[in-house]
């Protein structure tokens, strides 16, 4: 996770944690929570895609000569939900156009510390971005396949701009499940009377997809 934070009274704070770092900085409690699913008839679907944390992070604020520290408690909800249709199916490549939208919701409680004071502020902020994107599948044989899809949206309605893009590797153990690997990235900018969240998150997932 990388970006800028900020709750009304405070300047918003830089947030850097690396991918080696950010199991140390979860809070467990409640864990975090990445699922998503689909229903299909057809060439339409409907289709959601949930994700909870909560984080501790160290950053900086802006300040002569960098004597200034931060940190930040936040529990972030990314609510992603809406429907597509299949353009493309031939058997071996399938290719989906999809619409909807993104629910974001933040509390944050940050505190600065400085040389003569320690300031605290606390906020929540919830909003929905419009969204429009693709994804699609390709077989690869044997039971191996790649998945794609980006999107993207906010357009100033929500966040001035939020998308994201993931891919993974994807093998059918049988009928019913599938186990994949990839990468995904989701970034937003969202500024908003002194709130900001101005965040990239990215890193490996792995994953398994039930199908009933």
């Amino acid at each position: 996770m990388k970006g800028r934070v900020g709750v009304r009274g405070l300047s918003p704070v830089d947030i850097d944690v690396d991918f080696g770092q950010i199991f140390d900085h979860i809070d467990w409690s409640p864990p975090p929570l990445m699922l998503a699913g689909e229903a299909r008839n057809g060439r339409y679907a409907l289709f959601t895609d949930f994700i909870y944390l909560g984080l501790e992070a160290d950053g900086t604020s802006p300040g002569p000569l960098a004597l200034f520290s931060a940190e930040a408690n936040m529990n972030t909800v990314v609510w992603t939900f809406g429907g597509s249709y299949r353009v493309v199916d031939n058997g071996t490549a399938t290719l989906d156009v999809l619409a909807g939208g993104r629910l974001w919701h933040l509390d944050a409680d940050l505190t600065v510390t400085g040389p003569l004071a320690v300031r605290e502020a606390s906020g929540s902020q919830t909003w929905v971005d419009p969204i429009i994107g693709v994804a699609g599948d390709v077989a690869l044989g044997n039971g191996f396949g790649l998945h794609g899809e980006a999107d993207v949206g906010g357009f100033g309605l929500g966040a001035d701009l939020d998308w994201q893009v993931q891919g993974t590797l994807q093998y059918r153990y049988s009928d019913s499940v599938t186990l994949e690997a990839g990468y995904r990235y989701l970034a937003v900018d969202y500024d908003d009377d002194g709130f900001v969240f101005d965040i990239a998150m990215q890193g490996p997932i792995i994953g398994a997809r039930f199908r009933f």
